[in-house]
């Protein structure tokens, strides 16, 4: 898509270039006439009629190709919004199954806990029997 737009873009400059040359100058005009056959201002007139409607087709499939382009990334913009939010209440629903799981507040019987502590198994809480070695 973005090939096909940079090519309509870069033809309706090039048209626009063209169409410039022959309204502002006299003698390119008379010269684009003469090209095809003696100058005749009937021959003018209908080049000049013949350059408003190839403009008219010209700006008609710019804002095609532009209009579409535009659909075509507010499109994808949505759909990658829509994952990202799936995405986030993925993360919240499982931050909140996190919130819910219950903690131990006594380690072993006789050692009291601070409040929000996790609880180790009573055996990382016994001091070891074999002394290390050095």
């Amino acid at each position: 898509m973005l090939f096909l737009k940079r090519i309509v873009t870069v033809l309706a400059l090039l048209y626009l270039l063209l169409a410039l040359l022959i309204l502002f100058f006299p003698f390119v005009r008379t010269s684009t006439v003469g090209i095809f056959s003696a100058y005749s201002l009937p021959m003018e007139i209908n080049m000049l009629l013949g350059f408003t409607w190839a403009s008219v087709a010209i700006m008609g499939l710019l804002l095609l190709t532009e209009n579409l382009d535009s659909s075509l990334l507010r499109r994808s913009a949505s759909k990658q919004e829509q994952k990202i939010n799936e995405l986030k209440a993925q993360l919240f629903d499982t931050q909140k199954a996190l919130a819910a799981a219950p903690t131990i507040h006594s380690t072993a019987p006789g050692i009291p806990a601070a409040p929000g502590a996790t609880a180790y198994p009573p055996t990382y809480n016994t001091p070891p029997t074999i002394p290390p070695t050095y």
